[in-house]
């Protein structure tokens, strides 16, 4: 191991907040916290730093730079914006297979599909149930507020219209012609039109909104980073791979690099962790924070045993897959869903299923068109595998997607609802071949997916409660100064694309955070 140093800007020896990660919450919250002059905050992040304008043509509009190509995005152009080494077994009988993460300022808010769906009331009722004090429907729906200008509804009391993120839908004129299928067979199938999903209790049909303003994406790099560049009392660092906390008893002091530097806070300062539910959770197990077990496993001293890297949920996703005419293909920039339909199945909570438009599936490979079903509140749970003690070594996740029978249900009757929409004449219309889907339980397990939105693996809770790893105020429980805040402390996850919800909760912790110190 290298020789350890304490690194230090010039007169910024310590630092009143260190925050891990620049992604979609460490960025909010840096950008946040240095509004204060009086506070000194140091930003590590593992990929690069760069300029919002620099973003590569590839991340930057809704195409992901393929302009009217249908093709798969071209990511191997620019692979330094990539976790490229964690891995996740989806279900029983599957293999590994990479599961990518955003790296360098932005996270994965600079290479997302660009949904900006909002969680739903229930969900948030449910975190306050599991002990999530103060997390309840208000707090969420004042904090989607206050991220956002909504640039359809922005004069909605349940709007913001002055937030740093964008969001927009596309008029019905550029929906692609799967998109108009959907949205036919829906209707006449009894599902309520609602022309904003981010409404307060709205279901069924919808246009998905997307973070994005003239047709460009905003990510956190854009909408945080950039107009803070100049504060003085903000130092941004990219390629600095943290490694674990240090410690000094059961105080967190600082973090310590790959490289073995240490960057220290001063005293009564914090450590807040936002690397996602993939590197937040290594990062406490590598601290000594974690299963007892698996911590002994890897020749790690145990500082406090909590069950992170438990818990793990994404939402599971299956296809009916239609060969379609080429002309239904096309959409304005080609993307592969402007419509969705949302709905209850009486098992989970309120809008526990989406149905998704699927206007081509050039993206993964395929040149069919079809309905994906997504399953939004999964009852079965994975958990994260620390593979060693190197940073550099990625986490393996067994996510055990439809191990739960319930999620199997609701998966079989999803498919079935898809199915009958595809009989509808509008889809008639436009289908070239016979349609295509798992044919039982066995074949919907083997081919189930994820949608990278991997949440929970630090779940938030009460102090006593055996599953939770930090409490209502996002402190690791046991430890003094450090925070995780990001989707691993979600202790379910929310119904939709979790990216305006991981805004929405950085948002939130800092007003609690604010609102605690000015008390």
């Amino acid at each position: 191991m290298p020789n350890r140093r304490i690194w230090s800007a010039p007169d910024m020896s310590t630092w009143d907040y260190i925050v891990v990660g620049a992604g979609s919450a460490g960025a909010l919250i840096a950008s946040r916290l240095s509004a204060d002059p009086s506070v000194r905050v140091l930003l590590l992040e593992a990929g690069l730093d760069y300029r919002a304008a620099d973003t590569p043509k590839e991340f930057k509009d809704r195409t992901k730079g393929l302009g009217l190509a249908l093709e798969a995005p071209k990511n191997h152009l620019n692979p330094e914006f990539y976790w490229h080494n964690t891995t996740a077994t989806r279900a029983s009988g599957q293999q590994a297979f990479p599961y990518r993460r955003g790296r360098g300022l932005g996270g994965s808010s600079t290479i997302n599909g660009l949904y900006a769906i909002r969680g739903v009331a229930d969900d948030f009722r449910t975190w306050e149930r599991l002990g999530a004090a103060g997390w309840g429907p208000d707090t969420m729906l004042d904090a989607y507020r206050a991220i956002e200008t909504d640039l359809d509804f922005g004069e909605q009391p349940y709007h913001g219209a002055t937030g740093p993120t964008p969001v927009y839908r596309e008029p019905e004129q550029g929906w692609g012609g799967v998109d108009k299928a959907v949205h036919e067979a829906a209707l006449d199938a009894g599902y309520p039109w609602h022309p904003d999903h981010n409404a307060p209790s709205s279901t069924g049909i919808s246009p998905t909104a997307m973070n994005i303003r003239n047709g460009d994406r905003v990510s956190t790099n854009h909408a945080y980073l950039e107009p803070t560049r100049g504060r003085s009392n903000l130092t941004i660092l990219g390629n600095t791979l943290v490694d674990r906390v240090l410690f000094e008893g059961d105080h967190a002091v600082g973090v310590v690099d790959a490289t073995g530097q240490e960057y220290r806070a001063r005293s009564g300062g914090e450590v807040f962790l936002c690397g996602g539910s993939t590197s937040s959770p290594a990062i406490l197990m590598r601290s000594g924070i974690g299963p007892a077990d698996d911590l002994r496993a890897a020749g790690i001293p145990v500082r406090r045993d909590l069950p992170v890297g438990r818990n793990a949920q994404d939402h599971a996703v299956t296809f009916v897959e239609v060969p379609v005419m080429g002309a239904a293909q096309t959409s304005v920039a080609n993307r592969p869903t402007y419509i969705l339909v949302r709905y209850s199945s009486g098992i989970g909570r309120d809008n526990d299923m989406m149905l998704l438009a699927t206007n081509h599936n050039y993206w993964f490979g395929r040149p069919t068109a079809g309905i994906a079903v997504s399953l939004e509140q999964p009852y079965s749970r994975g958990h994260m595998v620390l593979r060693s003690t190197d940073p550099h070594d990625e986490p393996h996740f067994e996510l055990n997607f439809l191990s739960d029978e319930r999620d199997v249900t609701r998966m079989r009757d999803g498919l079935d609802r898809a199915r009958a929409l595809i009989e509808h004449d509008a889809w008639q219309r436009i289908i070239t071949g016979e349609p295509m889907s798992p044919r039982d339980d066995v074949e919907m397990v083997s081919t189930v997916k994820d949608t990278m939105h991997l949440s929970g693996t630090a779940r938030m809770g009460h102090e006593d409660d055996p599953e939770a790893v930090v409490d209502s105020d996002c402190c690791v429980i046991g430890m003094k100064d450090l925070r995780v805040v990001d989707a691993s402390v979600m202790p379910t996850i929310p119904s939709a694309n979790t990216y305006l919800s991981v805004l929405a909760l950085a948002e939130a912790f800092v007003d609690r955070k604010l609102m605690g110190a000015q008390s």
